[in-house]
């Protein structure tokens, strides 16, 4: 992430919050589909003939989530930035 008053968002973090909101998705439609008792999880209904892929994609998105965490605390720090450089200007 660049920033000069302004954030540029690079290929990574549009890839994470991509993987983040397909899993926020899949999780709501997992939990929709308990309500029916029906398996909604979509990772599961594409992959779950293969195991480790199953779970080789959770730990992917998992992975995006605690990098949109990253993401989320250089916004915060160019947030910040950004007021300090206003008030010394003011």
């Amino acid at each position: 992430m660049q920033t000069d008053g302004t954030v540029r968002a690079s290929y990574l973090d549009w890839t994470s919050l991509i993987l983040v909101i397909v899993g926020a998705i899949n999780w709501g439609l997992v939990g929709i589909g308990s309500f029916f008792d029906a398996n909604w999880n979509v990772v599961n209904l594409i992959f779950g003939s293969i195991p480790t892929l199953e779970a080789l994609i959770y730990v992917v998105v998992g992975l995006a989530g605690l990098y949109e965490l990253y993401f989320a605390y250089q916004l915060y720090g160019a947030r910040s930035e950004s007021r300090m450089r206003e008030r010394k200007t003011a």
